[in-house]
């Protein structure tokens, strides 16, 4: 943070036990820990946000970052959230839709060039804001938009289940689904996905049997689907909505 600003800092993990509370509280401007509440949300969901702009507003990164900056203070400064009605639809697709509708209006362009006083820095690692550029040719910022949301989604829930498996002793459970799931994807420093190790390789890495490596990676990903419906639903309109997101997610 500097001074008074919210800072959107590119590492964080943590995620609000109660996200759709949180949104709805953060819509009272005079309400008890508003900014703090604010500080939260623009924390999680820059990234979607930042990659929609990169691609839509047809900039390089420091201008991305700049109305990305903007439309955040938008959000601090109108009372957009009081506005928000969570009946009707996903907190995902209400932003998506605010922040189409900021960038279309454009006179707004004009406050990425204006400091404004007290609002928010975006303290983002110059490597995170290159790869929250267009993934290829062609790519929308709809696509861009969905698929940082679900990486941001994703890890945040990942993050939660270790913590979890860890605080219950099953430390070893989560390596076999990091070992398995996680390290193939995140693959080598030149960007290919590493091959699936067999259940096999990962038993003997990790002194199991091939019975205790596939029992622990179907309760892992078991535990893994709660946990991204129940975050899922945290800010859906319906059970039925979290479910249709969650194969989403799921298929992505």
């Amino acid at each position: 943070m500097r001074g008074s600003a919210t800072s959107m800092g590119g590492t964080g993990r943590g995620f609000p036990s109660t996200v759709r509370s949180d949104i709805l509280a953060a819509a009272d401007a005079g309400g008890t820990g508003y900014r703090a509440l604010m500080d939260g949300l623009i924390r999680r969901y820059w990234k979607p946000v930042y990659a929609y702009v990169r691609i839509a507003w047809r900039k390089g990164k420091e201008d991305a970052k700049d109305m990305t900056q903007a439309f955040f203070s938008h959000l601090l400064e109108d009372g957009s959230l009081g506005r928000l009605r969570p009946e009707r639809g996903t907190f995902r697709s209400w932003l998506r839709a605010s922040l189409k509708n900021f960038l279309i209006d454009a006179r707004r362009a004009d406050l990425a060039r204006r400091p404004i006083a007290g609002a928010l820095g975006l303290d983002a690692e110059p490597e995170w804001l290159e790869r929250l550029g267009p993934a290829a040719p062609g790519d929308s910022p709809e696509a861009a938009y969905d698929r940082e949301w679900v990486r941001c989604l994703v890890g945040e829930s990942v993050e939660a289940l270790r913590v979890e498996l860890e605080a219950e002793g099953k430390g070893d459970w989560f390596q076999v689904f990091r070992k398995y799931c996680l390290d193939p994807a995140e693959g080598a420093p030149g960007g290919a996905a590493s091959p699936v190790p067999t259940y096999r390789e990962v038993a003997e890495a990790l002194g199991l049997n091939e019975t205790g490596v596939r029992h622990r990676l179907e309760h892992a990903r078991t535990r893994l689907r709660r946990i991204l419906r129940e975050r899922i639903l945290e800010t859906a309109a319906s059970p039925e909505d979290a479910d249709r997101e969650l194969a989403e997610v799921l298929g992505w």
